[in-house]
């Protein structure tokens, strides 16, 4: 109980601080952190006089340059989308410099989701890309750009048949999942492994870009794009640590690659309110929407808000680490032992449910039928076996009582209001019709917390990503408010709109986030070259 306690005491006070941090570092971004806000009325507009935000007002050019450095693709950021950028440049040979705000390569996940894969088809999928698209149009709310995300979806098996080419420690493990390839990088088959390895093939690609003539300037964050009299973007400014700065001519074109907006509160009240409060999964807090600024400056039209939001359980900002079986749709109560969802929805607007929930949390309570069922649901929750069962058990992130009044002094939670909660519940499952909430009656049923042992699950959502940039057309180029393309401007990853709804398509479409920043960063660097229709391996 002590215990329980405490962690609630310290989640409270790392909430308030904004502190609470786990996982791997996210995608690296160029910029400084959020300026204050702008103290005018009106509402945003990118390089007007007045705003309401602070990138509301554009700023003064900066000409106090120490070096100069010339190169036909700037790309700023080494990240999810960059680092492939710059890897495809070196191997084709094409004179490019990179900035990153840190010091090294940065980038958070586990694997891609890829379409139009070689493995697959020897594994017997036929590809039907209209389909997909019309899975992907029915979740993205009518926000993208669907000749964009056909691009990009056509071309994720070449662009992971590229990097595993290229790259091959650590081992791609590539598994079918919802009619398309997903890989994960892993070492020896442990899955375990799967945040590190995916850091280290990002590290791996950067360290193969240089050694292809990638000129990369870490600890240099991109500060403003130089745009000249024409309004097309010629290069961009760099701040070193020193506070001196450098600039970059790019000869033929600039890509932003510079990550997404969720480390800055800012942006995510303009844009993704939804999200403003939550503990963040980055070990590294710099997607602070440096991208999103700069290129509204130089004249590019940011997504109409609320733009797509990536807030997971897994990994967890719960210092008990990340346990098994989230999502998966038994009761869930919040911190005051209420249900207050329907369970059975998919992972994203679960995550969510709890987010809006007092502290941001919830259990899921289930019974010892755990495992009869779990791989039967169907709205993305991510199922477990008994051995990670026991594991979670013994490392305290999965709690097991005999009775519920146990369970609810393990949990902190009130144990007369639990049981009360349970027992409707039940009612509701015997019945086969949950009419407080909707569970479809054929996953309700297996559902009842009847049998002990008891099991509570906790769970908070951290957020890893907003998933909505600047306006981009079918080939990576960012467009202006009347939309036509912003001349030399190009975006992939997170810093680049049109594509996501709002939510990200974690059902039929997991890993893709990834996927199509990495795909997305080549094909930026192919449309500069005017290679964009030739095959990218």
């Amino acid at each position: 109980m002590k215990e329980t306690i405490s962690r609630r005491n310290f989640l409270k006070g790392a909430l308030a601080t904004g502190t609470v941090m786990a996982g791997a570092g996210l995608v690296g971004c160029a910029g400084g952190s959020s300026p204050a806000k702008a103290d005018a009325p009106t509402a945003d507009v990118a390089g007007g006089e007045k705003g309401r935000w602070s990138w509301s007002v554009k700023p003064d050019p900066i000409t106090d340059v120490a070096e100069t450095i010339d190169c036909d693709v700037l790309i700023i950021g080494a990240g999810a989308a960059g680092v492939p950028a710059a890897m495809y440049a070196g191997l084709e040979g094409i004179d490019t410099v990179v900035m990153q705000k840190e010091a090294t390569v940065q980038t958070n996940g586990q694997g891609f989701g890829t379409w139009n894969n070689e493995w697959g088809t020897e594994q017997g999928i036929e590809w039907d890309i209209p389909t997909t698209m019309q899975a992907f149009a029915d979740l993205a709310n009518g926000k993208a750009n669907l000749k964009l995300v056909k691009n990009v979806l056509e071309r994720t098996g070449e662009c992971s048949k590229l990097i595993i080419e290229n790259i091959p420690e650590p081992k791609a493990s590539p598994a079918i999942v919802d009619g398309y390839v997903a890989y994960r990088w892993l070492y020896d088959d442990d899955l375990s492994t799967r945040y590190k390895a995916f850091a280290d093939l990002y590290a791996a690609m950067g360290e193969k870009a240089a050694e292809h003539g990638v000129n990369f300037l870490y600890s240099t964050p991109a500060v403003q794009l130089i745009v000249d009299e024409s309004g097309a973007v010629t290069g961009a400014i760099g701040e070193r640590k020193g506070g001196e700065y450098v600039q970059v001519n790019a000869r033929k074109g600039v890509v932003l690659a510079t990550g997404d907006i969720s480390d800055d509160d800012e942006m995510l009240e303009a844009y993704c309110p939804v999200m403003l409060g939550m503990p963040t999964l980055h070990a590294v807090a710099t997607n602070t929407g440096d991208g999103h600024k700069m290129g509204m400056w130089a004249g590019a039209k940011m997504d109409t808000p609320s733009v797509g939001l990536m807030m997971h359980f897994d990994p967890t900002p719960l210092p008990q680490g990340a346990a098994p079986f989230s999502a998966v749709p038994w009761l869930h109560v919040n911190v005051n032992a209420e249900r207050f969802t329907n369970e059975n929805v998919g992972y994203q607007a679960l995550a969510t449910a709890v987010a809006m929930q007092p502290e941001h949390r919830a259990f899921q309570i289930i019974d010892s039928h755990l495992l009869e069922h779990a791989f039967d649901y169907t709205n993305g929750g991510r199922p477990a076996d008994e051995k990670a069962l026991n594991g979670a058990v013994e490392a305290g992130q999965i709690l097991k009582a005999d009775t519920i009044e146990e369970l609810a002094g393990m949990a902190g939670l009130d144990a007369a209001a639990l049981q009360k909660t349970i027992d409707r519940y039940n009612e509701l499952v015997d019945k086969g019709n949950d009419e407080d909430f909707g569970m479809a009656s054929e996953f309700f049923v297996w559902n009842g917390i009847k049998d002990a042992p008891f099991y509570a699950i906790e769970r908070m959502p951290g957020k890893l990503a907003v998933c909505g940039g600047l306006a981009s057309d079918e080939r990576c180029r960012a467009l202006k408010e009347d939309g036509t393309p912003v001349p030399n401007l190009y975006v992939s990853g997170n810093v680049q709109g049109s594509f996501f709804g709002y939510d990200y398509p974690v059902v039929g479409f997991g890993g893709f986030s990834l996927s199509r920043a990495a795909t997305g960063g080549i094909l930026a660097v192919k449309q500069i070259m005017g290679t964009f229709d030739e095959p990218i391996a």
